[in-house]
């Protein structure tokens, strides 16, 4: 009977154990609840970081294109006020309505956008590209003839609307249009590279968080072993194992973690970084090259429109004289223009990208300095310029023919950009081992700030200092760029009211100076 009874009672217990199991069903175990609330919180950090940074490059899309319409359109309208002053006087809706269609066209060309012009009624006087899909912009237009900037985003197309302001109020308003389709490519690109680096980073997080945790969970195995033979009613003699020991590793594991996901993050921002230079480089040559076309286009059309408009009137009066000799030499003025601006960008190319041969040579100084400036006389006699040469015998190593063609420029641009009646010095000093070459003349002032941008290819000042004299803007770059292949030194080294010495011995007077640094060869004193 005690025996029945024995096992009746090992039934019961066995019964309670399964009970419980029953009520208290095992969850998931912690070996996979860290890996998991790991992975849960380096997906959150991983997906704001990311949200973060692109909604930084999305904004920073949107801004530069913001300002490189708003870039665009101050360049429409200078160059509209530009011919609305320039032309016959007349009312802005008359000038717009002659003007626009042309206007259009070529500022379509230089800006590589379309162009579409409006008067100041709203109502459309020209467009570049005529047979193009148009967007209904009724609304956005209302709001430019009042003054205000507008624009319209449809997909990656966008439609940007401005003012014209001229000198007496609203000259009309100019539609341009753009595409960010580029932008979301870039956008899109770098969205992928986020995803498949963020994947890839929580995957082998997960497992290396994995492999950690299972070294742990074997000790926290046998605490829970331990657990239910207390249960059981086994209570063990002494400590198994010390919690602190197994949470200060857990601390450790989590620092070790944090540092992956610190480099992790610092390696993806070395890689945006680098990405956003390359970026910007790109937009740099892709601007350089489209400033380049439309400066280019420009000069050659100024030219070739002169020439077209006296063949237009030869075909007309064709019988006239007079107006023959005058074409003639227009035409052949015009045609010289071409042929130096083609020569100048020839040469130019050529410095840019090839390094080719100097046929350099001592050279006396002193006579080719004298030989250039008997070149220059008669221009300078013609203005009623008081021309003065002052130079002392000097060697130096160059290429003779290059050297007279960076004086000459620079002689040439002494007696274009000077005031009739003024002065010009040609002098040459010894300093060390180095020869300085002076150009000083009478002319405007040029500021400060551009005396570097004068050097710049196809660079121009106020309207004051305009190529009028049929000058290519090559010059000086081109001369500046021949003294450094000869390892001399082109600038301008004043430009005001400075201690400047003219041709009648005055000083501190007011001018422009140019200076042509070479190295020395010889040196004859005695001479």
């Amino acid at each position: 009977m005690n025996e029945h009874h024995s096992l009746h009672q090992q039934e019961s217990l066995r019964s309670t154990d399964q009970q419980k199991r029953k009520r208290n069903p095992t969850g998931l175990s912690l070996r996979w609840k860290f890996p998991l609330v790991l992975a849960a919180l380096l997906l959150f950090t991983v997906g704001v970081l990311s949200w973060l940074v692109l909604t930084g490059i999305r904004a920073n899309q949107t801004d530069q294109m913001e300002r490189s319409l708003k870039r665009q359109a101050e360049i429409v309208e200078m160059r509209v006020k530009q011919s609305y002053l320039l032309g016959v006087r007349q009312s802005p809706e008359d000038f717009m309505k002659k003007q626009a269609p042309g206007l259009a066209v070529e500022l379509g060309i230089s800006s590589n956008m379309r162009v579409i012009l409006y008067d100041g009624q709203g109502h459309e006087v020209g467009n570049s590209l005529p047979l193009a899909f148009r967007t209904d912009v009724s609304q956005a237009l209302s709001y430019a003839i009042q003054g205000k900037i507008a624009y319209i985003t449809e997909g990656s197309a966008i439609t940007y609307l401005a003012p014209l302001q001229g000198p007496d109020g609203l000259l009309g308003v100019v539609q341009l249009h753009s595409s960010t389709e580029a932008q979301q490519q870039f956008y899109g690109a770098i969205a992928h590279l986020f995803l498949w680096t963020g994947g890839a980073v929580l995957v082998l997080s997960f497992i290396l968080g994995l492999g950690y945790v299972s070294r742990q969970t074997r000790d926290i195995g046998r605490l829970t072993r331990a657990s239910e033979q207390i249960s059981a009613g086994h209570y063990p003699e002494a400590r198994l194992l010390r919690r602190q020991d197994e949470l200060g590793r857990l601390d450790e594991g989590m620092l070790q973690m944090s540092h992956v996901i610190r480099e992790s993050i610092t390696a993806l921002e070395n890689e945006k970084l680098r990405l956003e230079e390359a970026v910007q480089r790109l937009r740099e040559l892709e601007q350089q090259q489209k400033s380049f076309i439309g400066n280019i286009s420009h000069e050659l059309k100024t030219p070739l429109t002169s020439i077209q408009a006296y063949a237009d009137l030869l075909d007309m009066y064709g019988d006239d004289p007079e107006l023959v000799r005058e074409a003639r030499e227009s035409i052949s003025k015009e045609t010289k223009r071409l042929y130096e601006l083609v020569e100048d960008s020839l040469r130019l190319s050529v410095l840019d990208k090839y390094d080719f041969e100097l046929h350099t040579e001592a050279v006396e100084l002193h006579s080719l300095l004298e030989d250039a400036g008997s070149r220059i006389r008669g221009k300078a006699a013609a203005r009623r310029l008081n021309f003065s040469i002052d130079t002392v015998p000097a060697q130096v190593w160059g290429d003779p023919k290059h050297l007279m063609h960076i004086v000459l420029n620079l002689l040439d641009n002494a007696v274009k950009y000077n005031r009739d009646g003024g002065w010009i010095t040609l002098s040459n000093r010894v300093e060390q081992d180095t020869v300085m070459v002076y150009i000083r003349n009478s002319g405007p002032w040029i500021p400060r700030e551009q005396w570097d941008m004068i050097f710049e290819p196809f660079a121009t000042l106020s309207r004051d200092r305009s190529r009028q004299d049929s000058g290519t803007g090559l010059g000086l770059p081109l001369a500046r760029r021949l003294a450094e292949r000869m390892g001399g030194e082109l600038q301008l080294t004043a430009s005001d009211h400075s201690e400047l010495e003219n041709g009648n011995g005055h000083t501190n007077v007011s001018g422009n100076e140019f200076s042509l640094r070479l190295p020395l060869l010889v040196h004859d004193s005695s001479l």
